[in-house]
């Protein structure tokens, strides 16, 4: 078995230097720690699973899942556990919440660098774990309360260590794929194993190598990986039965594959725009890739396999989300990386590509940041001042950028780069408006509640803000909406559909606090003109609140 060979050899001053990449890492972290606690959890998917790992480990059986009360099985228990782990030891807060997909953010990077320096130079592999870190896709997901960044380093993980099997032949790390693919099941469900083993059998295929693929599917690692993972699945199929393979299997897997759950995203370019966006700012670095192909043709085989499956597998499913295919960057990084510095030093056209690509986001950011007053309005422009200022100086800042790529100047292009993001974010975070909170969260309710003695009450609110709403306020909620079924998974909440019921609950009440879509107002003026009066007391982009009072 042949090692990856060496990465062409950049001169000094273009070369990365593992120290600067790994300096420029340690800033990128310690500015995201000031960031878990901009705004306080939002609306629908934060919220959802902070109060379900609230209720869950409340509980006295933390094994099944809740929401309001009642068993829900649209993921797997483990990131519920984590959040509960992380409130339980500092407490319900929205950085305490953040801290888990942050957490495994850093541990994705630096799982990400200790694997590459094992197959590639220090300074290769700080770079890619720089790239990973500082990526838009990766870095929003280190601050958003999802399973997509826990699931996305525990699937690395194993891919990481099938290779070190596969390039050294040791048992260890054939039981470390499986642990940690056993740990990727009980995030978000079988979706890991599909990518893990399309991904290595392909590779395995691709690689002709008969006896590794023998070795491979037959070596008792599959033992560690049920002996992990398949106690909570008949854990759940017992207790639960139908209600859990049904949901959970049949409906929030099988059915993702068959149905769009948002049919606006459905399309064949989604994801190959969700990459070139989710790679910002270094995506003018795509320009480089393929130099070290044949230097590094194993490694490069492996993550191109890697990053082909998981684009594969979910744009073949009706269900698309941003998020889906996180997966796919750690090996993304890892591959500009390799591709920068092996065709720095030789490949002038690859430089001036980049350069050219880095002055096309700039003038693609330059026309945002003019149609911004007009799109957001001046208000919140004013508001945002600070950030725009440092965007635009970011702008101004990538003509230099642009400079240094031309010159083939990477290791300073990917440092000033990397120092303006973090400015423009730290500025962003310390600047987040008022608006956003009234927007976006329902941390406004408590007081509200207070104000106008509701606690205990019931508050009516649409799908999005249903679990926010009872997150921040404790109180009870019912749903108003068009349809019985609002929700993609059935919800254990009640649902007020049709203008009889929503009549028949508001008859039985003088006072309701509602937090509604803004199109619901009309709804509601509608049915209780003459018989309720409505008073928005905030309305901004999608939320409004509204106190209905008989007159």
């Amino acid at each position: 078995m042949t090692s990856p060979g060496e990465v062409a050899v950049a001169p000094p001053a273009s070369r990365p230097s593992a120290a600067a990449c790994l300096a420029a890492l340690a800033a990128t972290v310690f500015v995201l720690a000031l960031t878990l606690d901009a705004l306080p959890l939002t609306d629908p998917d934060e919220v959802f699973y902070a109060q379900t790992a609230r209720e869950t480990m409340a509980a006295p059986n933390p094994l099944t899942p809740l929401l309001f009360g009642r068993p829900q099985f649209e993921k797997p228990p483990l990131t519920y556990w984590l959040l509960g782990a992380s409130f339980a030891l500092l407490g319900e807060h929205a950085w305490s919440a953040r801290l888990v997909p942050a957490l495994f953010g850093v541990l994705g990077a630096l799982a990400t660098y200790l694997f590459a320096r094992r197959v590639v130079p220090d300074g290769v592999a700080a770079l890619g774990a720089l790239l990973l870190q500082t990526s838009l896709a990766y870095l929003g997901q280190s601050i958003a309360v999802l399973t997509d960044m826990v699931f996305t380093t525990f699937v690395a993980g194993a891919f990481f260590a099938f290779y070190l099997w596969y390039d050294r032949r040791r048992w260890a790390h054939l039981h470390g794929f499986a642990l940690l693919a056993a740990l990727a099941v009980l995030t978000k469900g079988p979706v890991a194993l599909v990518l893990l083993l399309t991904a290595t059998v392909l590779f395995l295929a691709l690689q002709r190598d008969r006896a590794a693929l023998r070795t491979f599917l037959l070596h008792p690692w599959w033992l560690v990986l049920v002996a992990v993972a398949a106690p909570w699945y008949l854990y759940a199929t017992i207790l639960h039965g139908r209600a859990f393979t049904w949901e959970f299997l049949v409906h929030d897997n099988w059915h993702r594959i068959l149905r769009a759950e948002h049919p606006s995203l459905d399309h064949w370019y989604f994801y190959p725009g969700v990459i070139l966006a989710g790679a910002l700012p270094w995506t003018g670095l795509f320009a480089f890739l393929g130099a070290g192909f044949r230097a590094h043709r194993t490694l490069h085989v492996y993550l191109l396999t890697w990053i082909g499956t998981v684009w594969a597998v979910f744009a073949l499913a009706h269900s698309k989300l941003p998020s889906y295919v996180l997966p796919l960057f750690p090996a993304l990084a890892l591959l500009l990386a390799i591709s920068v510095v092996s065709g720095i030093d030789s490949a002038r056209r690859r430089a001036a590509a980049a350069a050219v690509s880095v002055l096309g986001a700039v003038s693609l950011l330059g026309g945002a940041f003019l149609a911004g007053p007009f799109v957001a309005g001046e208000p919140l422009v004013e508001t945002l001042r600070p950030v725009v200022l440092a965007a635009g100086a970011w702008g101004a800042a990538l003509f230099l950028v642009a400079g240094l790529l031309w010159k083939r100047r990477i290791a300073a292009a990917v440092l000033l780069n990397t120092a303006c993001l973090l400015a423009v974010i730290l500025l962003a975070a310390l600047n987040v408006p008022p608006a956003m909170r009234l927007a976006f969260t329902d941390a406004d309710l408590p007081a509200l509640v207070a104000r106008y003695g509701l606690a205990g009450e019931t508050i009516v609110a649409g799908k999005v803000s249903a679990r926010g709403v009872h997150f921040f306020s404790g109180n009870p909620v019912v749903v108003m909406a068009g349809t019985k079924r609002p929700f993609w998974s059935d919800h254990p909440i009640d649902v007020i559909a049709s203008d009889e019921e929503i009549t028949a609950f508001f008859a039985a009440r003088d006072t309701v606090l509602c937090v509604l879509g803004p199109a619901d107002v009309p709804r509601l003026n509608r049915l209780f003109g003459a018989t309720r009066r409505q008073e928005v007391l905030s309305s901004v982009h999608r939320r409004t609140v509204v106190l209905s009072r008989r007159r």
